[in-house]
């Protein structure tokens, strides 16, 4: 019948829409855990900037006294 080719054809749209969702869902979820490790990364990165401040700081009051 027509409406049980029509009924099909909506069950296979709808299974592919749960599986988009759920591809999409699965990609959030990766971003996210990219971000986080970007965001270590760069707490990382401000550290060892402020270190290099720190050695250039104590450089330069050496050489002063020096």
């Amino acid at each position: 019948s027509t409406q049980g080719v029509s009924s099909a054809a909506s069950d296979v749209y709808k299974r592919q829409i749960v599986n988009d969702i759920d591809k999409l869902e699965k990609t959030i979820a990766e971003v996210g855990k990219q971000q986080e490790q970007m965001q270590a990364n760069m707490f990382a990165l401000h550290g060892a900037l402020q270190q290099c401040d720190q050695f250039l700081e104590s450089f330069k009051e050496n050489e002063e006294d020096g």
